[in-house]
């Protein structure tokens, strides 16, 4: 084959960077880490022999990063974007491939499926806590609706934490830095008998803020969180069944700040100053996001046969999240606004896993329960906030069966055919009737009913290189419109958004396994978008009002170098537009630069979706060297993207996030056997742009902006 030629090519120019010109052959321990075992298609195997654009960020990368949340994770992946992290339970988006779903906090899910140890979690926030003791971290890009299910019209997160066994291990690290950081996350995890063992860890983060109030004189933004997990694993004498009890828990406070992004005069006058703010001292006194995250899980897995395995979880979530902040942005203590959010779930999956010599399956079935209650308030900051303005209830119960088979269709040529059904009700009430201007009790009901498939054939050209196509279907469920107005007399609902998928992808493992490179190419019609409007102060509307076609390529790179080197390098180039979209013009959405396509409405089509950068990468570049006693690591990484456009269709350039560039890094000095010492930096040339944005008026637009440099030094030890 032409490509199978290519890489050849390819590993003979390579061969002599990756392993060294003359140099010997070190342990296999130095070689890539090419049998890394994921778990992306609900069962184990390695990540170079599944079919899917897939990356995977391990425990020693993460540390390395500094990661504290899901939102570190950014541009350490293909086309990955996060918006900022405000704490309004929808604000904080995940985007894949420009696939990044609406401002929504009740009533409609998010493209991107999160979860937690097999465990999906169905609401933003839950998705941020500290990842203390995670052993990986699996991204998977494009549709994954026939193993995933309808929340997965863009991919699908992993977040898996390591698993007590029969052996102690735990460690822990402790950070201090800028801002008056501290941060510590321990864990540790063993035998307690012959067939059972438990794991406990922990993380804490505080920090100060790096905004002045110009009013007050005082710091905003500072942040307080604490996660705690702990598991308890049996295994049977024969080892064929297994049950893990898991529980987390996490509390998170901190002061959120939004900046307007217009002058008194109402002209645009961007960031400005990103370190100062102004706010009256008694919406300060107010302001403050509070969230709560707590989970419980039962994972049981039999292996009846060697060739198969049947696996139940059973999960109970509940979040309640609450933030209140100054809307008006300014030094008038005219408008505070304050939003509270409860999500309480129940989800029960059991499926079985059959590998068999020619024939790999995975099948079964799912439920999944909601119950969701949301409270708006606004008024002024001397009053404190009621939450019954606008307050909206939900419930959804959803329910599917699901298979994929993989098929050898020869020797090295496999079919891998998926179909999922997915049935789901939403029940939901809007009730105005406390709000400052009284409106009345709007009740409604959203179901759907959908079949979602995926096809694809890999070829195992040789047995270091794969080369996969695939298609699948995409699919977002209805939903209802959580803010339309105390006046609306009739709900505003919304139908399913549909995505196909069509992908081709190589990876290969070249250089005596020292390098390996992944690439894909992939090509969306992405048609009945689900679009939120906003047509005045706190009002919005939801129609399913556009269509778009997405394009792109992605490629990634690892490669071991002489000397001690290593590199890790990702890129991806994406053009995400509108093919038709005739918007109505409002106060959230003004005509901007666009054309008229009817009286009252501007012509979207051919502008960029939200949180879709035209490129995006990554570069990271590792060292060892043994020194002393013990060795001498350094990391540094340097990630790019290109400007994004945040809420809204009219490509604004007042919400438009500017290219840009972050450079980090790690130093540290470890004993053999023994503790490591480092100091890190994030954000080291303190780079400032837009993490989110949003316009409720013609002339107010709330701005996030990222964090500034920081830096600081830490110890952690592992055993």
């Amino acid at each position: 084959m032409a490509i199978s030629s290519g890489l050849s090519l390819l590993q003979a120019i390579l061969a002599p960077l990756a392993v060294g010109e003359g140099a010997p052959r070190t342990d296999p321990s130095a070689a890539l880490a090419e049998d890394v075992i994921v778990t992306a298609q609900r069962r184990r195997e390695r990540h170079q022999d599944v079919p899917i654009a897939l990356s995977v960020v391990g425990q020693d990368q993460l540390a390395r990063r500094g990661a504290r949340d899901l939102s570190d994770l950014a541009g350490a992946t293909p086309s990955l974007s996060i918006a900022g992290f405000t704490g309004g339970n929808a604000s904080n988006l995940v985007s894949i491939r420009g696939v990044a779903g609406q401002v929504l906090p009740i009533g409609s899910g998010q493209p991107v499926a999160i979860y937690l140890d097999g465990v999906y979690l169905s609401r933003p926030d839950a998705a941020f806590f500290g990842l203390d003791d995670v052993e990986r971290i699996e991204v998977l890009r494009g549709p994954q609706g026939a193993l995933y299910g309808r929340n997965a019209t863009a991919g699908a997160v992993n977040i898996i934490t390591r698993s007590p066994g029969e052996a102690v291990q735990g460690g822990g690290e402790i950070r201090i830095g800028n801002l008056e950081a501290i941060s510590a996350r321990g864990s540790i995890g063993g035998p307690l008998s012959e067939r059972l063992s438990a794991g406990l860890s922990g993380s804490y983060l505080r920090h100060d803020g790096a905004i002045r109030n110009t009013v007050t004189g005082d710091r905003l933004n500072a942040r307080d969180a604490r996660t705690l997990r702990g598991r308890l694993r049996y295994r049977s004498a024969d080892r064929r069944f297994e049950a893990v009890l898991s529980g987390d828990l996490t509390r998170d406070r901190a002061t959120p700040v939004f900046k307007n992004a217009y002058a008194p005069s109402g002209a645009f006058i961007g960031l400005g100053d990103p370190a100062v703010f102004a706010s009256d001292a008694a919406s300060q006194a107010r302001t403050l996001r509070r969230t709560g995250n707590d989970g419980l899980s039962l994972t049981l897995t039999h292996r009846p046969l060697e060739t198969l395995e049947l696996v139940s979880v059973t999960s109970w979530r509940d979040l309640d999240s609450t933030v209140t902040y100054d809307a008006d942005a300014s030094a008038a203590p005219s408008l505070l606004t304050a939003a509270t959010n409860h999500s309480a779930t129940f989800s029960q999956e059991v499926r079985g896993v059959f590998t068999g010599r020619r024939l790999r399956a995975t099948a079964g079935a799912s439920l999944f329960t909601e119950q969701a209650r949301y409270g708006l308030s606004t008024g002024a900051p001397t009053t404190p906030p009621s939450f019954t303005h606008l307050q909206d209830h939900s419930e959804l119960t959803a329910w599917a069966v699901f298979g994929q088979f993989e098929v050898d269709l020869a020797e090295r040529l496999t079919l891998v055919t998926g179909l999922r059904y997915d049935r789901e009700r939403r029940d939901f009430t809007i009730d105005y009737r406390q709000a400052p201007a009284p409106g009345r009790l709007l009740a409604g009901k959203v179901e759907d009913s959908v079949l979602i498939p995926s096809l694809g054939l890999s070829y195992r050209a040789r047995p270091d290189l794969l080369v996969y196509a695939k298609a699948g279907r995409g699919y977002q469920p209805p939903g209802f419109n959580f803010a339309p107005g105390a006046a609306t007399t009739v709900a505003n609902t919304f139908r399913p958004e549909t995505l196909w998928a069509y992908e081709a992808g190589v990876k290969a493992q070249l250089a005596d396994h020292r390098l390996a490179l992944e690439a894909a190419a992939f090509l969306y019609d992405y048609g009945d978008i689900q679009i939120r409007s906003t047509i005045g102060l706190g009002l919005t509307r939801v129609d399913n009002a556009a269509s778009a076609r997405l394009a792109g390529l992605e490629a990634s790179i690892v490669a071991r170098l002489p000397h001690g080197f290593s590199i890790r390098a990702q890129g991806a180039y994406l053009s995400a537009r509108y093919r038709a979209f005739c918007q109505a013009i409002s106060a959230g959405d003004p005509q901007g630069d666009d054309r008229l396509c009817a009286p009252g409405r501007a012509d979207r089509s051919g502008n960029r979706l939200n949180l879709a950068p035209r490129w995006s990468g990554g570069l990271g570049l590792d060292y060892v060297r043994g020194l002393g006693a013990g060795r001498f690591l350094a990391s540094l990484t340097y990630e790019v993207a290109g400007g994004v456009f945040h809420v809204g269709a009219a490509n604004e350039r007042a919400l438009r996030a500017d290219p840009w560039g972050q450079l980090g890094g790690e130093a540290a000095f470890r004993l053999a056997s023994g503790p490591e010492a480092f100091i890190y930096g994030r954000n080291l040339t303190d780079e400032r742009f837009l993490s989110f944005a949003a316009r409720v008026a013609p002339t107010s637009a709330f701005l996030v902006i990222n964090e500034p440099r920081t830096y600081g030094a830490g110890i952690r030890y592992r055993f």
